[in-house]
């Protein structure tokens, strides 16, 4: 059972959903913030047999739900055990070539061996999903693979990497693969501190919008977040206004973030871009309670 990080999975099951899954993507967190179990999840949505009762009113089929995957089928089993041939577990202690219990670092004939693997044809529409534990841990041969292998990854190719920061995966590849941070699940200090981060930011100035643009572009989840924190601020400000022409521009301002945030899931829009226009949009016009001398009357 996977518990915590809503938002991280609801971004997941969205693109899986409208058959947007990008070939790559990097869970980065802490070790035992679950991104293995995460990774396996999605693989078993786009595998298990169970999918086919949701297919769309047009006949396609789509993945499950992730939280909704595993429920015992012999496939998902299998993927559980390593053992299905459609996903491929890749770390240190998997090794695909190596006879070793454990080796230093993911070896380069690992990753040729998973080029081999999806070569091959798959049947019908199947996935094939390679999933690197601790991508950090691939050697310097085994990165300008893989490398490679993203290049030119062949249809329904998925990557799933892991790693404890974004920083510790080679740039060339991080680059190359959508970020997605597990830091903090749905602990409700967290998404706070995330809306007092925003506020500050906005009542700052540009400068300080910027840097935070800066730091959190590229990582799904943060942007996610970033956009809930500026609707909910953009709300509580549209409510608390006592002039109706007041509250129409407020909410033609959630609207017009929500529509970046539309365009930056859908499109290949710079994800810098899109947060900077959204900060910078409403620098500041953040609500009276971003003010840290500020006090409830």
């Amino acid at each position: 059972m996977i518990l915590g990080y809503d938002r991280q999975i609801a971004y997941l099951d969205r693109v899986m959903a409208r058959g947007r899954l990008a070939h790559a993507y990097l869970f980065y967190g802490p070790d035992g913030a679950g991104m293995l179990s995460i990774a396996k999840a999605m693989a078993k949505a786009l595998h298990c047999p169970a999918r086919l009762e949701t297919g769309s009113p047009d006949g396609d089929t789509v993945s499950k739900p992730i939280r909704e995957a595993g429920d015992g089928c012999k496939i998902c089993a299998a993927i559980d055990a390593d053992t299905h041939p459609g996903v491929t577990l890749l770390d240190r202690a998997h090794s695909l070539t190596s006879k070793k219990e454990a080796l230093r670092d993911i070896p380069i004939d690992d990753l040729r061996e998973v080029k081999r693997r999806f070569s091959l044809a798959a049947a019908g529409d199947a996935w094939r999903v390679a999933i690197i534990h601790d991508a950090d841990t691939m050697s310097r041969d085994a990165q300008v693979a893989f490398l490679k292998l993203l290049e030119e990854p062949g249809e329904r190719a998925l990557f799933l990497l892991t790693s404890d920061a974004r920083e510790s995966v080679a740039p060339t590849i991080a680059s190359r693969a959508v970020a997605i941070g597990f830091l903090g699940g749905t602990n409700p200090a967290v998404d706070e501190a995330m809306r007092t981060a925003v506020q500050r930011a906005l009542a700052a100035g540009i400068p300080e919008a910027l840097a935070l643009s800066e730091k959190i572009a590229g990582d799904r989840a943060g942007e996610a977040a970033v956009v809930s924190a500026l609707v909910d601020d953009l709300r509580m400000r549209m409510h608390a206004a006592a002039m109706p022409r007041e509250r129409y521009l407020l909410a033609a301002r959630i609207a017009r973030v929500l529509t970046i945030a539309t365009l930056r899931e859908t499109t290949n829009v710079n994800p810098r871009l899109a947060l900077d226009v959204m900060l910078l949009e409403n620098v500041g016009s953040a609500h009276p309670r971003a003010n840290d001398n500020s006090e409830e009357r």
